[in-house]
């Protein structure tokens, strides 16, 4: 088919990723070529934190280590109760993340004394052969969250 190949790498790059798909269906230069997409920028947790808990209107926290996957449990019934409280449409809670607390831990070094493995991938490849969109890591946090509330899937 001459359709190019993706490598959605770094959080939220699903926007960034049907740009791209849209973008080599048309470009002759994604032909049978293999890329790297990302929102664009580089991020870390600790830098978000502050902008997703203004999103959904909280004061971040002092940094701690925990591990989402071992604590979610204890979130079941304070989940289910926020639920009923604002008419949330979202299903509970472990419907609602599927393995996303797992994934957290993971990308988030739970347990870890060491780095990982950078995660850090070009975007060189993609942007040479013309795709240049991207978007800020933060604003995207803040879109899906804004949008999750609009939609009355968190309070």
């Amino acid at each position: 088919m001459g359709l190019a190949t993706f490598c959605p790498s770094m959080s939220g790059a699903v926007p960034c990723t049907a740009c791209a798909i849209a973008w080599s269906g048309e470009a002759v230069a994604a032909r049978n070529e293999a890329f790297n997409v990302t929102n664009g920028d580089v991020f870390t947790w600790e830098n978000v934190w502050p902008a997703i808990a203004d999103a959904l209107e909280m004061k971040p926290g002092k940094a701690q280590p925990l591990s989402m996957a071992q604590e979610y449990p204890k979130w079941i019934a304070p989940w289910n109760e926020l639920r009923r409280k604002h008419e949330l449409v979202s299903p509970g809670l472990e419907e609602f993340v599927g393995l996303s607390f797992q994934y957290a831990d993971y990308s988030m070094r739970y347990g870890q004394t060491q780095s990982g493995p950078p995660s850090i991938v070009s975007t060189v490849k993609i942007n040479q052969a013309g795709f240049t969109e991207m978007m800020d890591t933060e604003v995207m946090f803040r879109k899906w969250f804004r949008q999750a509330r609009e939609s009355r899937l968190l309070p």
